[in-house]
């Protein structure tokens, strides 16, 4: 009648699955496995079986249990699994499990978590863990391991949000996931639950349903028990158990109690639930001491210490010790500590057999014994949802404090199932109203709408001396009226939020950073902003600017599109980006970007490229994926304007990490960046294709304009100068008639506009439009707009072109990092003066620009001066691509980062990408270099040291 036995009756086929997956594991073949079938049929001991396997290989186990009380416990399943590892290894060994895109998972597993900025920051942090575990990016044999979840439907959500992102990589990974998921449960998330046996359908995984056992087995197990029985016994005990093995052993052990051969009509009309019944009187028949203690054990859970379920059962440490004894000798209770039922169905029979309040005011004592011994307001949390509500403060204080917790580690859900059981205990009155506005925060965190209601209620609980609160309160339902598509109702909170503050109230800043993120952007709000704007804008000119980073970066950006000096502008974009600032403003990734979007737009690109770099080092240290790609997207503006066509576009494919990952999704501003970049490259399809992908944004935002702006300029290549000068013209009455801007720096429509003009003949026109864009670049005094604006006067200019002002433009273009921007000029400069006859004052000119535009890859350009070099009767020959410029933009960034000496494994992580798509990028880097390994790599790039 032993259970291990039983329990792997009819299991041979799973049995050899799962030995199957450790041992593929071992190999360096991942996989992910799901045991499914209803409790009892045997999960738990083939998880066991698992394990045995994966030890004798000398793999590590590292196992977690999912725990209906629990289920509020954010990650509680997911840490369970790390927690014994980390606590082992010595310093070193832990800094490298949580290095660069498994960092976040650092916080998880201290006593401080930090909100992150995505709910599934932490799991995929826990994802990168698991692989550093194995050491699937280092040199030598991967060390595999077998990750095992019991009861996963009882695993808090985010914890089955990580198993699911865990299974949809196994592939990449040496480790076998194996989780065990009981039938007829309700699950934390069943759409994570529903995904995971999705996971299992790929070539590494599998879906094992454990069907119950045939005739045949329980007839086996009925023989073990009774020698030479009656057939109709057995069939009596299979239709009694319905096959389920646990219950076939727990009913042929309770026949067995009764010492003789029982009759098959006396089993016959039994059903599963009385078997468990059975269970309970064999309880009954225990000294008292071992009911109390099996109630206790029952009510704190599976896993309990002795001592916590003897203080619960009101015994001493001796009596305690000698009814576990008893429980254990009676196959209640598996022997030793802690303390477990030898089964879930039997500690659920026990528990259910408790009368309602006593269970209430069990689960009470619980909490107190958990928050007594340290184990934080999340367990202690689990029992007071289990009990009636009475009132108590003490309860609503835990409660809250747990659903704080639970927020921060990014299950939101959660953490609103434990505020909805704070305010129905209920709270005081004095703090009903703050914990509503807590509820209506997790709510629309995690994306329940009926967070505004919740939200409105609580506000106008509040009493009239919480400001403080209201005003948060109010902050928050701007943000939820905003999201929900309601910028008015937004911008209404907001400025109510902001009339409660005085002027030198020290949240004040940040409040109106919130409400000028929403209202700004949105054109029928902006002039009502702009009256909040003003004033603070005209203290930052008199030399006193907002001390808060958030509100500081506004501030950069709308000085530099009024026109600002960067004198005055530089200075702010300074301070806002310094080291103090750098986590504030990372914290919000739009304040960071409009820093980031001003130093270009004054010229300042040399000061945006640092300050980007230096994001995206921290993203990497912190493993944000998502602020590593914002970093990447304004890095690969600034290459633009630095003509560094390649970094732009390795820039923009690492901005593309978050949206691969499901995070975000493409939008104007992207578009708008690639298709610049791919025109200057030459690939009119790909900007095209970069136009019509893009995600639909609204007719009257400013990404609009900008999109307009890059449709003329593809018109003007594609010879339709009619349509170009439409689009051009519409994109600057977009902005400056909406958006009030008017800056060459961000949207340069006249130049695009006076050169479609001079293609159609309207010289008058070409001329007024190309002196309006020389007058304002002159005003706004960014060298690169000048040059630019110098080279449109020259081109357009009557009788004819303008080498004076030609030359002028080469001249204030090779003075600054805007290196296409030069070509252009050198080129039409040559092109002009060849045109007077001046061919060979034409040549030198038309040369340097070809060699420019075909190191930056700019082949349009490259293609019109060497025509214009052959029309001076010159041969220039085209360059093969080979060696360095042959790279892609993705091999040209593994490369220079291995030349700066990084190991794969940190370029790996450095991208966000797997070992092993460095190593093909670097393998295909070395054959068009022709080289064969990285030493040789400072030769091949002959200087170069950018990453």
């Amino acid at each position: 009648m032993d259970d291990g036995p039983s329990m792997l009756l009819e299991r041979d086929r799973e049995v050899a699955i799962l030995n199957a997956v450790v041992d593929a594991a071992a190999r360096g073949d991942g996989s992910a496995t799901v045991l499914r079938g209803a409790p009892g049929t045997g999960k738990t001991r083939l998880l066991e079986v698992a394990a045995e396997r994966a030890r004798a290989a000398g793999m590590p186990v590292l196992a977690g249990h999912g725990r209906e009380l629990e289920r509020q416990i954010a990650l509680g399943v997911a840490a369970d699994l790390f927690a014994a590892l980390l606590a082992a290894a010595d310093p070193d060994e832990r800094r490298r499990l949580l290095s660069g895109p498994a960092a976040p998972a650092a916080a998880l597993l201290t006593d401080t978590p930090t909100e992150s900025a995505h709910p599934d920051a932490l799991p995929l942090g826990l994802c990168w863990l698991a692989a550093h575990l194995t050491g699937w990016d280092t040199p030598g044999a991967p060390r595999s391991a077998l990750f095992m979840v019991d009861d996963a439907q009882w695993a808090d959500a985010a914890s089955q949000r990580f198993l699911t992102m865990l299974a949809d990589r196994v592939d990449r990974l040496p480790l076998a996931l194996v989780v065990a998921l009981r039938d007829g449960e309700d699950s934390s998330d069943a759409t994570a639950s529903q995904r995971l046996m999705t996971a299992t359908a790929g070539p590494r995984g599998r879906l094992l349903t454990l069907a119950p056992l045939t005739a045949e087995a329980v007839g086996r197990l009925v023989t073990a028990a009774f020698p030479g029985p009656d057939p109709a016994l057995a069939e009596a005990v299979g239709h009694a158990s319905g096959g389920n093995p646990f219950l076939v052993t727990e009913l042929l052990r309770s026949l067995r109690a009764d010492g003789v051969i029982p009759a098959a009509d006396a089993v016959a009309g039994l059903v599963p639930e009385t078997v468990l019944h059975s269970v309970l009187a064999r309880l009954g028949q225990l000294p008292a001491d071992a009911a109390r203690l099996a109630t206790a054990v029952a009510v704190l859970g599976d896993g309990t210490p002795l001592r916590r379920a003897a203080a619960l059962a009101e015994l001493d440490p001796a009596a305690a010790e000698r009814a576990a004894d008893t429980l254990a000798a009676a196959r209640l209770l598996l022997p030793g500590s802690p303390l477990r039922f030898i089964h879930p169905l039997v500690g659920a029979a026990v528990y259910a057999d408790q009368p309602a309040f006593a269970r209430s005011r069990a689960h009470r004592r619980a909490a107190d014994l958990l928050t007594a011994d340290g184990e934080g307001a999340e367990k202690a949390a689990g029992h007071l949802l289990a009990m009636e509500p009475e009132g108590d403060p003490d309860v609503v204080g835990v409660l809250r404090e747990a659903a704080a917790r639970t927020l921060r580690r990014g299950d939101p859900g959660a953490a609103a199932r434990l505020l909805e059981r704070a305010v129905a205990e209920p709270p005081p009155p004095r703090l009903r109203g703050e914990l509503l506005i807590e509820l209506a925060r997790a709510k629309l965190i995690a994306g329940d709408l009926a967070g505004h209601t919740i939200l409105t209620d609580g506000i106008e609980l509040l009493d009239e001396d919480a400001v403080q609160v209201r005003v948060r309160a109010l902050g928050l339902l701007a943000k939820a009226r905003h999201g929900s598509g309601d910028p008015a109702g937004a911008a209404a909170a907001g400025e109510e939020a902001l009339r409660l503050l005085d002027p030198d109230d020290p949240g004040r800043q940040d409040l109106l950073a919130d409400y000028l993120a929403i209202t700004m952007f949105h054109a029928p709000l902006r002039r009502e902003a702009s009256t909040w704007l003003r004033p603070v804008l005209d203290d930052a000119r008199r030399g006193r600017p907002p001390t808060r980073p958030r509100l500081l970066a506004q501030v950069v950006l709308w000085l530099a599109l009024a026109g600002e000096p960067a004198s005055l502008v530089r200075p702010l974009a300074d301070r806002a980006l310094a080291a103090d600032a750098l986590a504030d403003l990372a914290e919000q990734g739009a304040s960071l970007g409009l820093v980031l979007h001003a130093l270009v737009i004054i010229g300042e690109v040399t000061a945006a490229e640092n300050a980007a770099t230096a994001a995206m080092a921290a993203a990497r240290h912190s493993g944000d994926i998502l602020a590593y790609g914002y970093g990447s997207y304004h890095r690969a503006l600034v290459h633009l304007n630095q003509g560094a066509l390649t970094e732009a576009l390795a820039d923009l494919e690492a901005a593309r990490i978050p949206h691969e990952a499901g995070w975000t999704a493409a939008s104007g501003w992207n578009a708008w960046l690639l298709a610049r970049v791919l025109m200057a490259y030459g690939d009119r399809t790909g900007a095209e294709e970069a136009l019509r992908t893009a995600d639909r944004y609204p007719a009257d935002s400013m990404e609009a304009g900008l999109v307009r702006h890059v449709r003329a300029q593809l018109a003007l290549s594609d010879g339709r100068p009619a349509a170009a000068l439409e689009e051009a013209r519409a994109a600057g009455r977009h902005l400056g008639e909406i958006y009030d801007i008017d800056h060459p720096g961000l949207l340069p429509w006249r130049t695009t506009a006076a050169l479609a003009a001079h293609h159609l003949g309207d010289h008058r026109l070409a001329g007024e439009l190309a002196g309006q864009a020389l007058e304002r670049a002159r005003a706004v005094g960014v060298r690169r707009d000048v040059g630019v604006a110098l080279r449109v006067a020259g081109l357009v200019a009557r009788p004819g072109p303008d080498i004076a002002l030609l030359a002028e433009a080469v001249r204030t273009l090779e003075r600054i990092p805007a290196a296409i921007e030069h070509a252009h000029a050198l080129v039409d400069l040559g092109t002009m003066l060849r045109q007077a006859g001046r061919r060979t004052a034409g040549a030198q000119p038309l040369r340097a620009g070809l060699a420019i535009a075909e190191a930056r890859h700019a082949r349009p350009l490259a293609d019109r001066a060497r025509a214009e070099l052959r029309s001076l009767g010159l041969r220039p020959r085209r360059v093969a691509v080979r060696g360095v410029d042959a790279l892609t933009p993705a091999e040209h960034r593994v490369a220079l980062l291995a030349l700066h000496g990084q190991s794969n494994r940190q370029i790996a992580q450095s991208l966000f990408i797997t070992t092993k798509t460095v190593e093909t990028h670097l393998a295909r880097a070395y054959r068009k270099l022709a080289i064969s390994n990285r030493h040789e790599l400072n030769v091949a790039f002959a200087g170069s040291t950018d990453p």
